[in-house]
């Protein structure tokens, strides 16, 4: 690895100088902010190691710098103090070190971090060759083109591109699950895009917005004279899909007396209007989503398992944003492309600083959630750069009704960083309590690994007792 100190204990920087270069790294040494900076204006890292004070600064600045590079992967950081404080250690982290060492150093603890960076570049790079390779093959098979739409180069997101390369071809029906907001709609268009029916309509129909009256007729079509209303015929949306694509958005939502009439579609590829007996042939293709639990649905009467299996005979899920940070960046690149000619912004974009606060984020509410954040970030900016303020402001604007100070709720004065720290402590607290300070429960509970909740325990200053 390249590896950069900053370290103004001359002796000391020498002595890690030597060590790094003794297990293969190449090593550089810097004794001030200016002159740190300096070297990260001309030279790529794998990793940089900073003391926190500094002669003319703190290493603050060096992480704040790093972090912001073009450079990607992006460096890791490791911070070094002999004034070592839990407030200290909480800003390295929120600017992007990896991790924080007090002084005296022990070679061998020193060491083991060294070697976890090692580790992490490793899988990097090789996710980044796996990544290239996939390009290319896309490439190629000149399918990458109507891939671009799904943003992102997350093990998750290439492993979904490629399913979507290898079912769009067939006529098989595609189940897509995942929470709200993950971009279902987006994978189902790519799906359609890719198949020999690209150039027929793609229809999508939202179970959850039609009324249970208007549910057969929105989907079957209806006969003049069917009901009171119905002055004409009417197709429906699998007749009007003839040729196409019918996605069947939020299909969970369909009425279990309609879902023998769905399954009859699959099975044998015709529909009956309402109001009439003759069965009409149709040529579509299927293709549902649901953010709900469909084998549960089974299980308590209100789906029909005949029907599941026969939507899920290719299954595609799309992990919520919280699992692959990593894709944020891209994201917000194309979202903002987006936004920029909406909102008359052609320049539009995201600084590096922002992006990386961005990822700290939980994001309950998935891209969609996401979106509005960059739209109300925009409209707060009076630049084309979106900085890290400008999601503060917002933050501040949409909690308008927060009540500051109130136990239960949030409190925006310390912009939308603190507020969810604050939020973070409390969930933490309360899965402790409830477990009864059993680490390990706490963490199950909280769906992240027990070494995830420690770390989150000590960046929040919160006792291990």
């Amino acid at each position: 690895m390249n590896i950069l100190v900053v370290d103004d204990n001359t002796s000391l920087a020498r002595a890690l100088k030597i060590f790094l270069e003794q297990e293969g790294h190449d090593c550089t040494i810097a004794e001030t902010v200016k002159q740190g900076l300096s070297f990260l204006d001309h030279e790529s890292y794998d990793l940089i190691i900073t003391d926190l004070k500094l002669p003319d600064g703190k290493g603050l600045e060096i992480i704040a710098r790093a972090r912001q590079t073009d450079s990607r992967p992006l460096p890791e950081v490791i911070l070094m103090t002999a004034f070592g404080t839990v407030e200290s250690a909480v800003e390295a982290m929120k600017l992007g070190a990896m991790d924080y060492l007090t002084k005296p150093v022990s070679l061998e603890e020193f060491a083991f971090r060294v070697q976890k960076v090692e580790n992490l570049r490793r899988l990097e790079l090789k996710n980044e060759r796996l990544m290239q390779q996939q390009q290319e093959l896309l490439q190629a098979a000149g399918l990458n083109g109507k891939l671009d739409e799904i943003a992102g180069k997350s093990a998750a997101i290439t492993e979904i591109k490629k399913l979507i390369v290898r079912v769009a071809p067939y006529p098989s029906t595609v189940l897509i699950t995942g929470e709200t907001g993950v971009g279902k709609e987006m994978v189902a268009r790519a799906v359609h895009n890719l198949s020999d029916r690209s150039e027929n309509v793609f229809v999508r129909v939202n179970c959850a917005s039609i009324p249970d009256t208007l549910f057969e007729s929105e989907l079957f079509g209806h006969e003049k004279g069917a009901f009171t209303d119905a002055k004409a015929l009417r197709r429906g949306c699998f007749e009007a899909a003839d040729g196409g694509t019918v996605f069947l958005d939020e299909v969970g939502e369909i009425p279990v007396n309609l879902q023998a009439k769905l399954l009859r579609v699959l099975q044998e590829k015709e529909i009956v209007r309402l109001g009439s007996s003759k069965p009409i042939k149709i040529n579509v293709r299927i293709v549902a989503a649901t953010n709900r639990n469909l084998e549960e649905m089974v299980k308590d009467g209100s789906f029909r398992e005949d029907l599941l299996y026969r939507l899920g005979v290719f299954r595609i899920h799309i992990p919520p944003l919280r699992e692959r940070a990593e894709d944020i960046e891209d994201i917000c690149s194309a979202l903002v492309s987006r936004l920029g000619s909406e909102l008359k912004k052609p320049a539009l974009r995201v600084s590096k600083a922002a992006a990386e606060r961005l990822k700290m984020l939980a994001w309950p509410g998935n891209i969609r959630e996401l979106r509005n954040s960059l739209e109300r970030a925009a409209v707060m900016s009076d630049t084309d750069v979106l900085e890290p303020v400008h999601f503060d402001l917002a933050a501040k604007v949409s909690n308008a009704d927060a009540v500051c100070g109130d136990e239960e709720g949030i409190a925006t004065d310390s912009g939308l960083i603190g507020a969810l720290e604050n939020l973070e402590f409390k969930m933490i607290k309360a899965a402790l309590e409830k477990n009864n300070q059993v680490k390990s429960r706490a963490a199950e509970e909280l769906k992240i690994p027990r070494t995830q909740l420690l770390y989150r325990m000590k960046r929040l200053g919160m006792s291990d007792e």
